[in-house]
């Protein structure tokens, strides 16, 4: 079902130019940013000024929903689809190509999947949509024995996060570089005689909430991470004390043997992340100090998809 937009009668033909020119710059940005992509570049590309772009999406909500109206048609489009294929298996696989391969090319789309928006209950239902194909998707590969019978809608959901954060980074890298990580995926699903999964620790209901309030980004490890660092309320940077330091930056890349520019300052790189996370802003309203907005968003997603954050709290967690 698609999330019609609010295109009114009464527009003049100039308003209803500059709302499409809006619509179609927005698609562009947030396909490269994602959800917090910068309202003053969409306002930029679109060749208006902030103001036309307000009197049209008054929040960050209307234009979402304004972009995102074709995504439910689409769904539910390709739900009709695999689910004429009869094996099972086969529309599996098909559901998953598809949308990692949207995954790679819309960082919109991935954030919206990965964390919801519960002040949007028309993009709400286009997650619920999801995932009711997706359980009918599963049912129906276990029913056909083509799915290992221990697996839980939890468990697919669970992938659904893994694909949203390794797809988009692994893209920029090599744009096709994920179907070898679906492969493998896929291949875990596969009933696999005398092989048992261990218990099930995390509930469906419990990761759903997870996609509703979780930030695009790893998460329980940044906050982990967080715990260490000095309660600096004030001043943005300098949030990482120079003891943490040394035992962090043997984990960060080095700009040795490195083509092209050499690294920026990863410290204050990752303070940045870090006081993102800490104070709940978006990207591009990352104080200036941090330098360019889209840099440390850029690092932060190649790092978390790379695992660097993992590594960082386990080898805090040796010393």
């Amino acid at each position: 079902m698609g999330v019609a937009p609010d295109v009114r009668p009464s527009l003049r033909s100039d308003a209803r130019r500059n709302r499409q020119r809006l619509l179609d710059a927005a698609k562009l940005v947030m396909r490269e940013q994602g959800l917090d992509a910068s309202l003053g570049e969409i306002a930029r590309r679109a060749g208006v000024g902030n103001a036309t772009l307000y009197r049209h999406f008054p929040t960050r909500e209307a234009l979402w929903e304004a972009v995102f109206a074709d995504y439910g048609t689409e769904l539910q489009q390709l739900g009709d689809e695999v689910l004429q294929i009869p094996d099972a298996w086969e529309a599996l696989v098909r559901f998953f190509t598809e949308i990692c391969s949207t995954f790679a090319a819309d960082q919109a789309f991935a954030d919206l999947v990965a964390r919801g928006k519960p002040r949007s209950p028309a993009l709400d239902e286009i997650g619920e949509q999801g995932l009711r194909l997706v359980g009918t998707l599963l049912e129906r590969a276990q029913r056909q024995g083509v799915v290992r019978a221990d697996v839980e809608m939890a468990d697919v959901v669970l992938l659904m996060f893994s694909f949203q954060q390794v797809v988009p980074a692994a893209a920029q890298i090599a744009p096709d570089g994920w179907r070898r990580h679906l492969a493998l995926v896929l291949d875990g699903l596969r009933p696999h005689p005398g092989s048992a999964l261990p218990p099930a620790t995390v509930t469906f209901d419990a990761l759903v909430e997870f996609g509703g309030c979780a930030p695009a980004g790893p998460g329980p490890t940044l906050h982990t991470t967080a715990s260490c660092l000095s309660n600096t309320r004030g001043h943005p940077a300098e949030a990482i004390s120079d003891e943490l330091w040394q035992l962090i930056e043997p984990e960060l890349p080095s700009s040795e043997g490195r083509r092209g520019r050499p690294w920026r300052d990863h410290r204050q790189t990752l303070e940045a992340i870090l006081w993102r996370y800490r104070t709940g802003c978006s990207w591009r309203d990352l104080p200036a100090e941090f330098g360019p907005w889209q840099t440390v968003w850029k690092r932060h997603r190649l790092w978390a998809a790379d695992g660097l954050y993992q590594r960082i709290v386990e080898r805090l967690a040796r010393s």
